[in-house]
């Protein structure tokens, strides 16, 4: 995430219109606005490409690194695959109680 940067990171949210991703050295070069282009791997589906801006640095004593992108470009297939995905993920937690 950031430019130049090839990172393998764990998703902390996920929603149609965004992610938070906990980046444990925090990026520092990273700033608010910053477009990202992502590699989005979801389970029982292919990997996608997203294209988002960080929307929110939490402070590293507050949150370990936690950033907010917003996706701002979604290949079709993409789009489809993470709808599906949050709608499962709902259904499980209602399910759950």
């Amino acid at each position: 995430m950031g430019n130049g940067f090839i990172e393998i990171l764990i998703a902390q949210d996920l929603s149609e219109n965004g992610i938070a991703i906990r980046v444990p050295h925090h990026f520092d070069g990273c700033d608010i606005h910053s477009a990202v282009e992502l590699v989005v791997s979801l389970p029982g589906y292919k990997p996608f490409k997203a294209m988002g801006l960080i929307k929110h640095l939490a402070p590293a004593k507050e949150a370990a690194g936690f950033f907010g992108v917003q996706f701002t470009q979604l290949d079709p297939k993409g789009k489809t695959f993470l709808g599906d995905f949050v709608k499962k993920l709902v259904s499980q937690r209602r399910m759950a109680g």
